[in-house]
């Protein structure tokens, strides 16, 4: 790259290549204001450095058959506010926030809170993470064909902000309840997910047409007493079936889900060996792929392989908190 070009080019990705804890150095990184000439200096920069890196994505876009994004839903409610259920609702059950993190207001459910416990929604900072993750894919000219999604509300809600960047051409959320996560987790009978209808009225861009790879019904007993392993071949087998939907190229799907579906799903592409996490490490797999992270893999058309792309999209990151995911752990034997 021009050596003009890094200093705006870190302006705009400035976590991508460089050190996220370590301050950054250069004029574009100056607080306070700066004069007008610098200001157009700047600007002139920003404008060569977005050029050259849309220049380059379109160079490899080229050379590539289909990409699949796989993306983790934003912050939880239940992750921030452990007691939300309890302190936000009045006796009447009206939903009251207390914080301005919290939904302005909540989506119904038929069993009325009880169907939070194991389906919460995103707070407002991860509905915005959705958000900027929607625009950094259209600033890097990437449009997603097609969109899959995990039935949990945490997912559909992140799904809906990512789409919200574009606004002319918006594909549909296909809900698909073989995306959604370690079944082993959900013991108890309060799993209740919200149906494609009552997603469609609350305003969700869900195509009530699609007919999922795994129903609801069986996602709930058939694989309630799978294990880790039997889970991971779960996630495989599903986005096999997904990806054989689309054979053509090039094609952009994104796949809204979990933080270990994120690393089943990499691994069934990457054809990496079945290093399959215990119970214990399957729990700090959120740790290795952060809230709004996202792994973007593409096909090679000489020989069908998949491979990371590093670059895809830029990263998000606020003093030392990131979205950019443990590379040591995705790239694990």
């Amino acid at each position: 790259m021009d050596d003009r070009l890094e200093t705006a080019y870190e302006a705009k990705f400035s976590v991508l290549d460089m050190d996220v804890v370590r301050k950054a150095q250069g004029a574009s990184k100056a607080t306070g204001p700066i004069n007008e000439a610098e200001q157009k200096r700047q600007a002139e920069l920003m404008k060569q450095a977005s050029m050259a890196v849309q220049s380059a994505l379109g160079e490899q876009a080229s050379a590539t058959g289909r990409r699949v994004f796989f993306a983790r839903h934003g912050e939880r409610m239940d992750r921030v506010f452990p007691a939300w259920t309890r302190l936000s609702y009045t006796e009447t059950g009206n939903y009251k926030p207390y914080d301005m993190n919290m939904p302005i207001s909540m989506v119904p459910r038929l069993n009325g809170v009880n169907d939070f416990y194991d389906d919460p929604p995103i707070t407002e900072l991860g509905y915005f993470v959705s958000q900027l993750i929607g625009r950094g894919a259209k600033l890097n000219c990437i449009k997603f064909d097609i969109v899959y999604c995990s039935p949990a509300l945490r997912c559909v809600q992140s799904a809906h902000g990512m789409l919200k960047a574009f606004t002319k051409t918006k594909p549909k959320i296909c809900i698909e309840p073989g995306l959604f996560e370690y079944m082993g987790w959900y013991k108890e009978e309060n799993l209740n997910f919200l149906s494609n209808l009552e997603m469609v009225v609350q305003g969700y861009e869900v195509d009530p047409d699609y007919f999922p790879v795994i129903s609801c019904a069986d996602l709930k007993t058939k694989y309630k007493n799978e294990t880790i392993e039997e889970y991971y071949k779960r996630t495989g087998d599903v986005i096999g079936s997904i990806l054989s939907k689309h054979p053509k190229s090039p094609c952009n799907i994104l796949f809204v889900v979990h933080a270990p579906t994120l690393d089943a799903g990499s691994r069934f592409l990457t054809k990496k060996a079945a290093n399959i996490p215990d119970a214990n490490d399957l729990k700090q797999v959120g740790v290795h792929y952060p809230f709004g992270s996202v792994v973007a893999l593409e096909e090679n058309k000489s020989d069908s392989t998949w491979q990371l792309m590093h670059c895809a999209l830029p990263s998000i990151s606020f003093l030392d908190c990131t979205n950019r995911i443990d590379f040591k752990f995705f790239n694990r034997p």
